[in-house]
């Protein structure tokens, strides 16, 4: 069941909460700490939901972030969106699915709750991403972002990521887009570059050129990183 407004933006139901959830939940949330003091609270929060395997703690760390949807500041929905989006956990989804669905909320957390949902690979939020895609009176950043989503999502569930033997990135974080194949031990990075700058290709395309240049460039002292 989709989450209701009131569930979103409640801080109440503390009763049996984990102490250290409580804290951060009400560091987080609170509007007259200062923004660093919130990051903080919730970086640490999404530490505690990105536990795997999940732990008693994930369920209720994913509910702390998503209480802190009712500030005013884009800047911190952005990210808690993104932090979201990161668990691995489909009790993320209905916070986001929430805010992509707010036309009243701020095109930056929107278009980071569609970002959200694609991470997570959720199926289900396919058609949602797919009619805001198509619905040409959204703002482009929300368009574009849900054509990546859609894509990635589609490309979580094919036959061809199967076949992909893609390098393990050094990175942690669960990208837009997965990076693009190398199909020899000799990277392609002037065809890369040609993929991510040609703006007739989707988006999805180009995006996994850019990880694929990304993961191509670091550490920097790689020889592939000043080309990349």
């Amino acid at each position: 069941m989709a989450p209701s407004a009131i569930d979103v933006h409640s801080g109440v139901a503390n009763d049996g909460m984990d102490p250290i959830i409580l804290s951060l939940r009400k560091t987080l949330t609170t509007e007259s700490n200062p923004l660093a003091h919130r990051f903080r609270a919730l970086f640490s929060l999404k530490h505690l939901a990105c536990l795997d395997p999940p732990t008693e703690q994930t369920i209720p760390a994913i509910k702390a972030i998503a209480a802190g949807f009712s500030s005013p500041s884009a800047l911190l929905k952005h990210e808690l969106a993104y932090c979201l989006g990161q668990t691995r956990n489909a009790a993320s989804v209905p916070y986001l699915r929430h805010v992509l669905s707010d036309l009243q909320e701020d095109t930056m957390c929107r278009h980071e709750a569609a970002e959200a949902l694609g991470a997570l690979g959720d199926l289900a939020s396919l058609d949602l991403l797919e009619r805001f895609r198509d619905a040409v009176e959204e703002p482009p950043e929300v368009r574009e972002t849900c054509e990546i989503a859609a894509a990635r999502i589609e490309w979580e569930h094919s036959s061809d990521r199967k076949r992909e033997q893609l390098k393990q990135s050094d990175f942690a974080s669960i990208d837009p887009a997965p990076p693009l194949p190398q199909a020899s031990q000799k990277p392609a990075i002037e065809e890369l570059q040609t993929t991510l700058l040609d703006t007739t290709l989707p988006l999805f395309q180009r995006y996994r050129a850019m990880f694929a240049l990304r993961d191509l460039s670091s550490p920097p002292d790689l020889p592939t990183a000043v080309p990349a």
